[in-house]
């Protein structure tokens, strides 16, 4: 299964994590996984300022912290990002879950 959580601040995101895979199909021919990869690194790629963040990007495994405020663009582009991983879940409801929380600071 893949997991995402999303952790918010009072004010905007603080972070976002995704991990995992979502075992509907063998290595390598999974849909679903092959979504939520596109959806997540083509939304990586369309931030308007990179240095706002710390990326992690290995296997099954991205990690985004925010280190500062997030621009109008970049809170568009995670709303976005959001939304698609919510679509995605509709579809693939066992193969996906989505956790949203504030963060305990």
């Amino acid at each position: 299964m893949i997991k995402a959580e999303i952790v918010y601040t009072d004010k905007q995101l603080e972070s976002l994590r995704v991990k995992g895979h979502a075992e509907t199909a063998e290595y390598g021919k999974d849909l679903v996984c092959a979504g939520v990869s596109a959806v997540v690194v083509g939304a990586l790629n369309a931030l308007e300022d990179e240095d706002n963040f710390d990326i992690s990007i290995e296997e099954g495994d991205v990690k985004v912290d925010v280190k500062g405020t997030l621009s109008e663009h970049d809170v568009i582009v995670f709303e976005i990002l959001i939304i698609q991983l919510k679509t995605i879940k509709m579809s693939h409801p066992k193969a996906i879950d989505i956790k949203e929380r504030k963060s305990k600071q």
